[in-house]
């Protein structure tokens, strides 16, 4: 599977962030601050069962001028379990969970963080939700980086310039993803980082 850069990241954490706000048909929205995120993949003992976890916490300062900012810290998450012998997806869901100052904390110079935090999840196969529990310890491998990107969206009606700068460390991540019976991440993760990052959004006739 192909990593995902850093900007991308955000911009999925920032999405999700807009569509759970009121909709507005133009604007500018700001963000600062850090996050962490990861990628866990596992087969169980069959050799048939594959199972991907993506989770992406994140806290920092979002702003829609001319407004103040507000601090707002959240974890996003998606789960996937596919059995490669029948062909049959067992579980795809995802879920968005706000969290207080204490569940997620980045430490050092992007050195380590820790994520414990409760997150509910809506299943697309079975059409339930169910909740699960993170408890999570990133450790940085490697020498900070830094990126920038700019970007232009357009459709009919709407245009979406972002800008994105930002700091990020490799990093492992180890812990429990848990619905209380099932650990869904045995593994140590493959990839992804601890990041400080700079993002803005400028919306123009979107609804």
């Amino acid at each position: 599977m192909k990593k995902l850069s850093v900007a991308l990241i955000l911009a999925i954490y920032i999405a999700t962030f807009v569509l759970l706000g009121p909709a507005s048909a133009g604007g500018i929205f700001k963000f600062r601050g850090e996050g962490a995120s990861a990628i866990f993949s596992s087969l169980d003992g069959s050799g048939c069962v594959w199972t991907d976890v993506y989770i992406n916490p994140n806290e920092g300062i979002f702003q829609s001028p001319p407004g103040k900012g507000s601090t707002s810290s959240g974890v996003y998450m998606f789960i996937s379990q596919y059995d490669g012998c029948t062909g049959t997806q067992l579980i795809a869901a995802e879920g968005f969970a706000s969290l207080a100052a204490a569940d997620f904390q980045v430490f050092g110079n992007l050195s380590s963080a820790d994520l414990n935090a409760t997150v509910t999840l809506f299943d697309y196969v079975s059409g339930t939700y169910f909740d699960v529990f993170a408890d999570l310890t990133w450790t940085g491998t490697g020498e900070i980086h830094r990126q920038s990107s700019n970007s232009h969206f357009s459709s009919p009606g709407c245009k979406v310039h972002s800008r994105f700068n930002g700091s990020f460390r490799p990093a492992v991540a180890t812990g429990t993803v848990s619905d209380g019976s099932t650990n869904f991440t045995p593994e140590p993760s493959w990839g992804y980082d601890i990041y400080s990052s700079k993002n803005g959004e400028v919306f123009i006739g979107c609804n």
